[in-house]
C-alpha cells in the first residue's frame, strides 16, 4: 500500500511536471492610460505598443468613451491582460466609414435595381475610410511617441497621449 502511493504521488509530479504550473513566457504588467486629441477624450482608437527590442512582444488596448484603453498581449497563443516589462514605441489609430446622408439612403431604397449584380463597370468602388487621426500617429518611427513598462502597475501621466489634429509626425521616435 505504502509503495502505491509513493507511485502515485511520482505520477501526479511528473504530471504536474510535465503540463506546468504558472506562466509560461514574460510575465505581463497591467498597463492603463488615457488618449485625447486636441485635449478632448478620444474613443473607439487602438493604441499600440511596439517592442523597441525586436525579441519584444506587442501589446494593444482600445481607448473607451473616456479615452481610456488598457493593453493586452498575446503570447503563445493565449491572451493576457497586461505588457511585457521594456521600452516601446506607441502608436494610434482611428478611422471611419464616411456615413450616407438620408438623401442617399432614400435614393438606394427607392431604387429598383439595388441589390441586383451590376456589370463589373458600374460596379461601386470599396468605401473610403477617413482617418480621424493624423496618419503620423499609427507609425513608430513617426508617433513621436514612446513609453517604458515597468514591472508592476502602469498607470498616470507617463501613460496619458494627446494627440493634435494637426500632427505631421517626426523623423525619429521620441526619446
Amino acid at each position: 500500500m505504502y509503495r502505491l502511493r509513493i507511485h502515485c504521488a511520482g505520477a501526479v509530479a511528473m504530471v504536474v511536471g510535465l503540463v506546468g504550473c504558472g506562466q509560461q513566457g514574460p510575465k505581463v504588467n497591467y498597463v492603463e492610460g488615457v488618449v485625447t486629441l486636441d485635449g478632448s477624450p478620444l474613443e473607439g482608437a487602438t493604441v499600440g505598443f511596439s517592442p523597441v527590442d525586436p525579441k519584444g512582444l506587442a501589446a494593444v488596448g482600445m481607448t473607451d468613451a473616456n479615452g481610456v484603453f488598457k493593453l493586452s498581449t498575446v503570447q503563445g497563443g493565449k491572451h493576457e491582460a497586461g505588457a511585457v516589462a521594456g521600452e516601446y514605441y506607441v502608436t494610434f489609430d482611428k478611422s471611419a466609414v464616411p456615413v450616407k446622408s438620408p438623401e442617399e439612403l432614400e435614393r438606394q431604397r427607392t431604387d429598383p435595381n439595388y441589390g441586383k449584380t451590376p456589370p463589373s463597370s458600374q460596379r461601386p468602388t470599396a468605401p473610403v475610410y477617413k482617418s480621424i487621426v493624423p496618419p503620423a500617429y499609427k507609425s513608430p518611427t513617426t508617433s513621436g511617441f514612446r513609453a517604458t513598462v515597468k514591472p508592476g502597475k502602469n498607470t498616470g501621466d507617463e501613460f496619458k497621449f494627446d494627440l493634435k489634429s494637426d500632427y505631421k509626425g517626426v523623423a525619429k521616435p521620441a526619446r
